[in-house]
């Protein structure tokens, strides 16, 4: 009988060690010292990588490893603070501010950055290598995929517009922007929007008359361009620098075809410079481009309708 006791009391023993190693929840509610709730502070339980974060209350749930141990609580600007955790009764952790933040430094980024921002005004300064990897075969596609305040889109069945695709900066129309090249004005086309395209009413600039391989890098101005350049240049200031190698020379081909079979667009340009003087150089680029059609329209007379009534628009009532 009294080995039978015996037995008993190990095994009580040992459902009792069990279950204090059985995991515990822990709630409570996490405040700075006016008695506000911390949003996102951290509840971590010391020496495991288990833990959570406070709600919009402050208020937050841990699963514990085991009782007694105790919970990391931090917060960014406050001090940290250890809790031993002793049962599972709700906890009330109040949380003294730290060293103040003067300033938040990323010391990484995935991006390359492109703006000269010690200048008076930022500028956008984009090069030739950023303009080819866009996979854009025109000037003015190349700026539209590195430049986000910059829109421009190929037009179709709109008369001579379907030539000189619009462009805008700021969405504030094609003869808001100023183009440059080497800082120096370049004339807009004589052709006026006047089909239902961007800019109706206006003229622009044909930024396909400028071969990509000439171009060794586009500086874009945003942020007081009118004041120094006028009215003309409400929108902005695209300035084009052209490349000025005197030696060598670049040859580039390409070509491409959408999935359907159509489209099929292929290019060749390439660029060179002679030396004039001691001083001055030649650059001779020359470009070609060719692009074929496509139609998503379909075939004319094809019924479009709804089978049910019979109704189609191929159908001729008389």
């Amino acid at each position: 009988m009294q080995n039978l006791f015996k037995c008993a009391a190990a095994v009580l023993c040992l459902l009792m060690c069990m279950t204090s190693m059985q995991a515990q929840k822990v709630s409570g509610i996490v405040l700075d010292e006016n008695d506000f709730p911390m949003v996102g502070a951290t509840i971590v339980e010391k020496g495991t990588l288990s833990g959570t974060i406070a709600n919009a209350k402050g208020e937050f749930t841990i699963d514990l490893g085991k009782i007694p141990t105790a919970i990391v609580v931090t917060y960014v600007g406050y001090k940290t603070q250890m809790v031993p955790i002793e049962g599972i009764d709700d906890l009330t952790i109040v949380l003294k501010q730290g060293n103040a933040l003067d300033e938040v430094v990323v010391t990484g980024s995935r991006g390359k950055s492109r703006t000269v921002l010690s200048s008076p005004v930022p500028i956008d300064n984009i090069n030739a290598s950023d303009l080819k990897a866009s996979g854009q075969a025109t000037v003015d596609q190349m700026i539209n995929y590195k430049v986000p305040s910059y829109n421009s889109t190929n037009q179709a069945v709109s008369d001579a517009t379907a030539h000189f695709d619009p462009s805008e900066l700021r969405n504030l129309g094609p003869s808001r922007t100023l183009v440059l090249i080497n800082g120096k004005r370049k004339n807009q086309t004589a052709q006026v929007y006047l089909n239902e395209t961007p800019g109706r009413g206006e003229v622009g600039t044909d930024m396909k008359s400028i071969p990509a391989a000439a171009i060794e890098r586009i500086e874009v101005l945003r942020d007081g361009a009118s004041a120094q350049y006028g009215s003309d240049a409400v929108a902005g200031v695209i300035n084009i620098i052209l490349k000025e190698r005197t030696s060598g020379g670049e040859v580039n081909v390409g070509a491409g075809i959408t999935t359907e079979g159509d489209g099929l667009t292929y290019g060749a340009d390439f660029t060179t410079a002679v030396g004039v003087g001691k001083k001055s150089s030649l650059n001779i680029t020359g470009d070609y481009y060719y692009q074929d059609v496509t139609d998503r329209a379909g075939e004319f007379g094809d019924e479009v309708g709804d089978p049910l009534f019979g109704v189609s628009l191929g159908d001729n009532p008389e």
